[in-house]
Order: structure tokens, then C-alpha cells, then sequence
């Protein structure tokens, strides 16, 4: 099993980013993209402010996630 990726520092994020409007990796648009996928929370601080904010991710940035079940169509259940 391969380690979870960490989202990158709140303070580094850009305003569409640290929105959730933008894959919070490479920071392709997420408003016409189907797939997004949360990544996490980036963690953040300026001075007493906890910036703190759930990012979301690209289905190219995005690992595979191991505990979710393969999507089968046309209610297939294998």
C-alpha cells in the first residue's frame, strides 16, 4: 500500500486552490472536470488564524483510493 499523499501548505496555495476550484497539485480547473476528488486538508497558519481548508484534487492527481469499490456499470456487481 502506497503512503498517502500530503496537500501542500495552505499558505502555498493559490486563491482558486485554497477554494477548491483548482486541483490543489497541478492546479488544472476543477469547474469543467468530472472527478475531482478531495485530497486532503492543507494545513495552514498566519500568525493566530488557523488556515486550515479541505483541497480537492484532479483525476489525474488523484492516487487510486484502495477502500473504495471498483464502479461497475449497468448495476454489473462483480
Amino acid at each position: 500500500m502506497t503512503p498517502r499523499r500530503e496537500p501542500p501548505p495552505a499558505t502555498s496555495l493559490t486563491y482558486a486552490q485554497y477554494a477548491g476550484w483548482a486541483c490543489c497539485w497541478c492546479g488544472t480547473s476543477l469547474l469543467d472536470v468530472t472527478g475531482a476528488v478531495s485530497a486532503g486538508i492543507a494545513r495552514g497558519q498566519a500568525g493566530a488564524h488557523v488556515l486550515d481548508i479541505e483541497v480537492y484534487a484532479c483525476p489525474g492527481c488523484a492516487p487510486p483510493d484502495p477502500g473504495r469499490p471498483e464502479h461497475h456499470c449497468q448495476g454489473d456487481t462483480k
